[in-house]
């Protein structure tokens, strides 16, 4: 793959990973508070596509890695709660 095609491929998973984490917590919240337990379990499965991405890559390159990774978790919690935010408009008829 080329390096362009890398990062593509990363920045979809990272994307994903983030909306399916906050998609199932507000699915959980519907039913009520979120246990510490419950987020640890949406955490902990949303976050194996991003870890096997990471697989057999050198340490240092995911040390090196990591900035990025954060950066691009957090720009896509924001987009998507920016979303969720969003006046949803209809359409006329």
């Amino acid at each position: 793959m080329s390096e362009s095609t890398d990062a593509r491929e990363w920045h979809r998973i990272i994307r994903a990973s983030v909306r399916e984490c906050l998609e199932t917590w507000v699915l959980q919240a519907q039913a009520g508070s979120v246990t510490v337990e419950a987020l640890e379990t949406i955490l902990a499965r949303t976050t194996v596509p991003i870890l096997r991405q990471a697989e057999g890559l050198q340490p240092e390159l995911v040390v090196a890695l990591l900035p990025s990774l954060v950066r691009t978790m957090l720009a896509a919690f924001v987009e998507m709660l920016a979303e969720q935010r969003a006046p949803r408009h209809r359409p006329i008829g």
